[in-house]
């Protein structure tokens, strides 16, 4: 696996998540002005991006396990090619 591929993913996500939280904060203003509805677009922010980040890393890190697994499974594949053509010649 490539961490460095996986943390691009998490980042780019996370930013993209966390600017959709602050559009949301801001297009859909509170109408309370209690203290726990104060900078609601920052945390909605940092929730989007924490989100983001979370849903980008996991999803290049499932595939990436997927390409090695169809590798593997691909080696396997050969590998059973080679020995049913070995078996055939060893019967001819």
């Amino acid at each position: 696996m490539n961490p460095r591929l996986i943390a691009f993913s998490g980042l780019m996500t996370a930013f993209v998540g966390g600017g959709i939280g602050f559009i949301i904060a801001n297009l859909f203003p509170s109408p309370y002005t209690s203290q726990m509805y104060q900078h609601l677009d920052q945390k909605y922010a940092i929730f989007g991006a924490v989100a983001g980040l979370v849903i980008g890393s996991s999803q290049e890190v499932i595939r990436e396990l997927k390409q090695e697994r169809d590798a593997e499974e691909e080696l396997l594949r050969d590998f059973n090619k080679a020995i049913q053509s070995s078996r055939n010649k060893e019967n001819y």
